[in-house]
């Protein structure tokens, strides 16, 4: 019995530094840490991505929409992203970081218009998953270097039952050096 106690004792530490070890790499393998800054002519305009989405709506309920797509999707001037093996936090322009675990595990957090979202961020490669949940619907903001690691694109997907189709865009950033 020692003996099977002890051999299980050695597989979880090594399962422990092995996972942990691989969590590390892909923080540090991913490359997305940095700061970016808004290229405003490789980007799209949000302000038409979002009348095209609300242009179906009857005559209320588009202003209604309108105002608070606007609110919820400003273009961000500035991105920073940085990770660890256990967390990975995204500033946008001068608002506090969102700080969420690493693993993907959802957290609360106050969205732009102070609304409780939950948001969930996982890195994988060059690639950074970013989804936010609420009662209206959902965003994933879903971050990709370029191979040089000069350029990051921010693809949005949002979806609610509320709007008749689901709104895409894309906002190009430049790494500052």
């Amino acid at each position: 019995m020692t003996n099977f106690v002890s051999t299980l004792c050695l597989i979880l530490l090594c399962s422990a530094t092995f996972l942990g070890s691989t969590t590390q790499t892909v923080a540090q393998e991913s490359g997305l840490d940095g700061t970016y800054i808004l290229d405003e002519t490789a980007s799209d305009n949000i302000n038409e991505v979002i009348e095209t989405a609300v242009e179906r709506l009857d005559f209320v309920r588009r202003d209604i929409a309108r105002g608070r797509l606007e609110k919820l999707n400003p273009a961000y001037r500035e991105v920073a992203i940085t990770s660890s093996p256990n967390e990975i936090s995204v500033t946008v322009d001068n608002q506090p970081p969102l700080r969420t675990p690493a693993m993907g595990t959802p957290v609360a957090w106050a969205g732009p218009d102070g609304q409780k979202v939950y948001a969930s961020m996982q890195l994988a490669g060059r690639r950074l998953a970013q989804t936010f949940m609420s009662a209206d619907g959902r965003r994933v903001n879903d971050y990709t270097l370029s191979p040089d690691g000069r350029t990051l694109t921010m693809q949005v997907t949002e979806t609610s039952p509320r709007l008749s189709q689901t709104i895409t865009y894309k906002q190009v950033y430049r790494r500052v050096s």
